[in-house]
């Protein structure tokens, strides 16, 4: 099933497509219910047409759904997903960018509805849904097609469902970020990428705000202004707040030892990871673990 082959690790093939795609039903997912339940990061992104009750859990915070919704995530985005409703249903479109990007130079992070840092949802009327689901019908179909240009169409209907739900937020209208608003989606796409996949073969390369100043081309200073000004906070806060996140998904997510969890954060020592992490938290990390 798709979700295992990433979930643990293993990429699935790429079809023959230029990039990932995939067309799955929620029936296919109920195999692995674990699978959607744990907190993890999809490394593609996906866009979820669902119908029922149901809790996205996006960082520490809760996203009830009900009814009819369209579910829009990228590579960087974390959640998990359940529902008790026996009456669910989903159909998920996943690929990667090069699939949306075919041959072109688009780049699917230009997307509005892909610049929020996380999971973005949008409730629909009905009759919007079944709007919706016309198109991911078409999709469906030539997904299971023998049609050897099938890809094209597939990767226009995607399109078509984005611009489709982007016009119906207003939030997305002249959207035109200013230098600075780039910056700061610059940094927390670069902040993202540096914690994609951290391990004990992949701990994370810096916390050091420098660091992230010179791979954005920018100072630590104008970096401070940036996120201040639009976050309210300064680098080195942000990048704290970010450790903090990771070692709570690694604490309750993972088998990791606290030694080895601090180092993965890039703490040499264990004793300086438990001081940062019980001066951010108030609280241990075993204490947290075992809450």
């Amino acid at each position: 099933m798709f979700y295992n082959q990433y979930v643990n690790g293993h990429h699935p093939t790429e079809d023959g497509f230029l990039g990932h795609f995939d067309f799955l039903l929620w029936k296919d997912l109920q195999k692995d219910l674990s699978a959607c339940e744990r907190l993890q990061r999809k490394p593609f992104y996906k866009i979820a047409l669902v119908s029922g009750n149901a809790v996205y859990q996006s960082k520490a915070i809760q996203i009830p759904i009900s009814g009819c919704n369209i579910i829009f995530s990228d590579p960087f985005s974390r959640f998990s997903f359940t529902t008790s409703d026996e009456k669910f249903e989903g159909q998920y479109c996943v690929f990667s960018d090069t699939f949306l990007r075919g041959t072109s130079k688009f780049s699917l992070a230009t997307l509005p509805i892909f610049q929020s840092n996380d999971i973005y949802v949008k409730p629909l009327s009905k009759l919007r849904y079944d709007d919706l689901m016309i198109l991911f019908e078409q999709i469906q179909n030539e997904h299971g097609s023998a049609y050897p240009y099938k890809e094209q169409l597939i990767r226009n209907r995607i399109l078509d469902v984005i611009h489709y739900v982007q016009k119906l937020d207003e939030n997305f209208y002249n959207f035109g970020p200013t230098g600075e608003e780039r910056l700061n989606e610059r940094f927390l796409k670069t902040l993202e990428n540096a914690f994609y996949d951290i391990n004990l073969d992949n701990i994370l390369e810096s916390k050091s705000p420098s660091y992230y100043a010179e791979l954005l081309n920018t100072t630590v200073d104008n970096l401070n202004k940036v996120l201040k000004a639009s976050m309210g906070r300064t680098t080195q806060a942000i990048i704290q707040d970010r450790i903090i996140e990771e070692a709570n998904v690694l604490l309750r997510h993972t088998s990791l030892s606290v030694k080895e969890i601090g180092w993965c954060m890039r703490f040499l020592e264990t004793s300086h990871f438990q001081n940062f992490y019980k001066r951010l938290t108030g609280y241990t990390p075993v204490q947290y673990r075992t809450r």
